[in-house]
């Protein structure tokens, strides 16, 4: 077990390091080509018909009020219910839903057993507190086994038997989701089997904190290890959505930020204007050479063909 709590702290180490150079790399890009669709959630009462602070008199004099509350209406249901899957793709939505479920009560198992630990050490460890965290570690570890697994299963037989879905699959796609089963199936083999898995793994929670702790059983071992190497493999798939959506909707589905005289937005763009673009589309002539100023500001190369 020592390597195994060497390869834990190894991991959170990786997660940490590899997580924040991708959300510094997502911070620093180039402002995205913006939708400019509306609504926008951060109108307030304008997003409900459509509207947008265009509609104000000398709109440019006053400072742009945002509601990041109204914000929240729109996250959490995305975060939480899939709703971009219940709109778009309503045959995935249940299994996706079940297998994003698994992820997060299991996430909420682990953060649980790490307060339980927290709270012997704070000398809790009797405490009707105590014991109220501790049932739910069990529920929320149950949950999230039973749903991750029933979950995983549905993807991936949608992903094997739905024609239509054929050309979005990939070797990448089917290996997370394999790999997400592995995790879920053997911890739930575990629990049905009469394991006490969730006793030991707040056990290995609080070795990791310097508790002592013995006694695992060989399929809570490989319970764990799995889990750890996919915390330490997450980092580097597209999986990391989970932050970098918050991206995809700020920086780009709902910014409209002005470009106003001497702003910060201003200076950007002159900066994004003298990158040099090397698009393989002649009739734009972006060879490398000219930036994009002189790009966009030259003649369109007529095509001869007939």
């Amino acid at each position: 077990m020592n390597l195994l709590y060497v390869l834990s702290y190894l991991t959170i180490a990786v997660f940490i390091l590899a997580i924040a150079k991708r959300f510094i790399k997502f911070a620093a890009m180039p402002a995205h080509l913006r939708w400019e669709l509306y609504p926008v959630a951060h109108e307030g009462k304008k997003s409900v018909y459509g509207g947008s602070y265009f509609e104000d008199t000398d709109w440019w004099k006053e400072k742009l009020q945002q509601n990041k509350l109204n914000e929240l209406t729109v996250m959490l249901p995305e975060i939480f219910l899939l709703q971009g899957i219940w709109e778009h793709n309503r045959k995935m939505w249940l299994w996706s839903f079940l297998m994003h479920h698994g992820v997060y009560w299991c996430a909420g198992m682990a953060g649980l057993s790490i307060l339980y630990i927290t709270l012997q050490f704070a000398g809790w460890g009797y405490s009707g507190v105590s014991s109220f965290v501790d049932l739910f570690i069990a529920v929320t570890g149950t949950i999230g086994l039973a749903a991750g697994t029933i979950g995983t299963l549905g993807m991936l037989g949608l992903r094997f038997f739905d024609a239509k879905m054929g050309r979005f699959n990939s070797f990448a796609t089917y290996f997370n989701l394999f790999f997400l089963l592995a995790i879920f199936g053997i911890g739930f083999i575990n629990l049905i089997a009469g394991v006490d898995i969730f006793r030991q793994t707040v056990g290995f929670f609080g070795a990791l904190l310097g508790i002592g702790f013995s006694g695992y059983t060989p399929g809570v071992i490989l319970f764990l290890t799995l889990a750890i190497l996919f915390v330490l493999y997450l980092p580097f798939t597209h999986m990391t959505h989970f932050f970098t959506k918050y991206f995809t909707y700020h920086s780009v589905r709902w910014n409209d930020e002005p470009n106003l005289p001497g702003g910060k937005l201003e200076k950007h763009i002159g900066e994004y204007l003298q990158y040099k673009p090397t698009w393989s589309a002649k009739h734009i002539g972006a060879d490398g050479k000219k930036n994009w100023a002189e790009v966009a500001t030259s003649e369109v190369l007529k095509n001869d063909k007939k």
